[in-house]
């Protein structure tokens, strides 16, 4: 019994799956870089094409500060996710 269409159904969500880590990876990265202290990658959550970070007052209203450039870096380094907002 051949098994090659079940693995091959099974790489799409693998795929999906790093992809997104991929994301939080470089969103995390970038953000670290816009601001004082660094952001772990649990704290962020995407839904559609808006990022949500939790943290303290102080760590939101910095990243809100450099929210443009922040953008900005995330669009030119993942062209294929357009980002619009963080909150």
């Amino acid at each position: 019994m051949e098994y090659k269409h079940i693995s091959g159904f099974f790489d799409k969500f693998k795929k999906a799956l790093f992809k997104n880590e991929e994301y939080y990876e470089v969103i995390t990265q970038v953000v670290g870089r816009h601001i004082s202290s660094p952001i772990n990658p649990k704290l962020v959550k995407i839904k559609g094409t808006i990022i949500y970070i939790q943290g303290t007052p102080m760590l939101r209203n910095e990243i809100l500060i450099h929210k443009n450039g922040i953008l900005s870096d995330l669009n030119s380094l993942l062209s294929d996710k357009n980002f619009t907002d963080i909150r």
